[in-house]
């Protein structure tokens, strides 16, 4: 296409010999026009287009069938292997590591689950029942205690051919070896073997690094879930606001009570999808897929759930609106989910907040709310923002990487060493499962500690998200009652004439101020 184009543009070649004015001539011509070619029509983005709701592919019960299971024997808490979990490979192996590198989300406790986690018995139950299904053993067994195991066979392997070959030529030591106990050992020169005083003059510093780096890291899963928890307060105050202070005296101010209510419920969703790489849903397997493709299939599990918050049934229904509102002004820019799901749209949940915003903007300029409650909404909203920013901050700033890499530098060195001092004290017998065991406790609490430093994939998000939905559907339903059972009794003409003039109950708060500033007449008392 370049090259057609640039045989078109360009000037005829003259031959040979051409006189200079007729080569000024050529290059001072006007070029010729291209060819307009045929346009393809874009399509419409504005809202004020006809709205294209979302289709509802998948119902609700499928949808919670993609979300984490609780495991059968420990139903407090889910076994996520999803994700990045999946798999590690093609191979067999690959899969088999990518089936225990899973991680454990505690779920929300009831009082039977809090019952059960107070238990007496609870100490017998860890080591009996629980220990071989634990997550954290699975998670160590390859490569870590796999390799302590390896280097205290090893180490156990070539001092006893050591000793084995001197008590062939030594009768008194082969009868001081068979008097032994199995915990006594005798020593030879070129055994493998490490005095303790080292290891317990670097265990106290070892414990502290570790120590201080799980801290750091449960810290970062409590500030998460205080987040989370001011995500689901703000969430229900907005909707409740809405609700109580918007009059629904007209299509409009429903239409906009309406769009709050499904901003609000969208918002916990995208906060999910925002800060996880596949949204909880199980079924996405993203190993081995390019970036472009795994926005893709979160995008059609996104898609999936709004379409269940922004094609539904409207909660006041045409039973519950007054005569002479239709139906069709209550449903609130169905448009919103495709804009929402444009590639362009780089942070959804902050789209959603400034599309809160607009909706408070819209509530102050139709007059439905005094200058107050706006107020107080644009506050709330800003606490959105406030969350919403420290929850990236979390996501995006780890533990400082060079202290993270100096702990496990030390402790991978002190563990896979420690099989050598293990020896002289432990003998044959007791130094491999003495390594193992001592290597599961020390990996163990570091690695609960790298699982929390990223809160998110440690938390039941979709569960918090479910609540601040369940939430607002309830405020919602309970304001259609009440719409219901004021309107139902109207007749035609008293409802017109209601929608006219709206009832002195649901005045604005500046006119409440005004009459309160002009009998108090004073600003303090008003």
């Amino acid at each position: 296409s370049g090259q057609a184009m640039w045989r078109y543009l360009r000037p005829a070649r003259p031959a040979a010999g051409a006189p200079l004015a007729l080569l000024r001539a050529q290059a001072s011509a006007p070029k010729p026009l291209l060819p307009k070619l045929p346009q393809q029509p874009r399509a419409r983005i504005s809202s004020v287009a006809s709205p294209s709701p979302l289709p509802e592919r998948v119902s609700p019960e499928a949808i919670k069938k993609r979300q984490p299971k609780p495991d059968s024997w420990k139903d407090s808490r889910v076994t996520y292997r999803g994700g990045l979990y999946r798999s590690k490979g093609r191979s067999l192996f690959g899969r088999l590591m990518g089936r225990w590198r899973g991680t454990t989300i505690d779920l929300n406790h009831d009082f039977r689950l809090w019952h059960r986690h107070e238990e007496a018995s609870r100490h017998v139950r860890l080591w009996l029942e629980s220990l071989f299904l634990s997550q954290t053993l699975q998670r160590l067994i390859f490569p870590d205690l796999t390799i302590v195991a390896a280097v205290s066979a090893g180490i156990v392997a070539y001092n006893q051919q050591l000793l084995h070959a001197a008590m062939e030529h030594s009768a008194e030591l082969a009868a001081k070896v068979a008097s032994e106990t199995a915990l006594q050992v005798t020593m030879l020169p070129g055994m493998i073997a490490l005095p303790t005083e080292p290891f317990s003059l670097s265990g106290f510093a070892l414990g502290l690094l570790v120590t201080f780096r799980t801290q750091n890291c449960h810290g970062r899963y409590v500030e998460a879930r205080i987040l989370w928890g001011t995500l689901v307060n703000v969430s229900r105050d907005i909707a409740s606001r809405i609700l109580c202070t918007v009059p629904p005296t007209s299509a409009a101010n429903l239409a906009l009570r309406e769009k709050g209510m499904r901003l609000i419920r969208s918002f916990p969703r995208s906060i999910k999808y925002h800060l996880t790489v596949d949204g909880f849903n199980e079924e996405i397997d993203i190993q081995g897929c390019a970036e472009v493709h795994i926005l893709e299939k979160k995008d059609a599990c996104y898609r999936d759930e709004l379409a269940h918050i922004w094609n539904e049934k409207d909660a006041y229904g045409p039973a519950g609106l007054a005569p002479g509102m239709s139906a069709a002004g209550v449903v609130p820019d169905l448009d919103f989910p495709n804009r929402l799901l444009r590639k362009r749209v780089r942070s959804r949940p902050l789209w959603i907040v400034h599309e809160l915003g607009e909706v408070t903007a819209a509530i102050r300029d139709s007059g439905a709310a005094g200058p107050i409650e706006v107020s107080i909404l644009d506050n709330r909203i800003l606490e959105y923002n406030n969350v919403l920013g420290a929850m990236e901050r979390i996501m995006r700033t780890p533990i400082y990487t060079p202290y993270t890499n100096h702990t496990g530098r030390f402790l991978a060195l002190w563990c896979y060493a420690l099989p050598a001092a293990m020896y002289p004290v432990l003998g044959p017998w007791g130094t491999i499962p003495a390594s193992v065991l001592i290597a599961y406790m020390m990996f163990g609490i570091e690695d609960i500690g790298s699982r929390i430093e990223c809160p998110w994939f440690s938390l039941p998000m979709w569960q918090y998200a479910d609540t601040i939905c369940d939430g607002v559907v309830q405020m919602r339903e309970q304001d259609a009652e009440k719409l219901r059972a004021q309107w139902g009794v109207l007749d035609a003409a008293a409802a017109a004439a209601q929608l006219a003039e709206p009832p002195r109950t649901v005045e604005s708060s500046a006119a409440l101020y005004a009459l309160a500033r002009a009998t108090a007449g004073d600003d303090q008392k008003a």
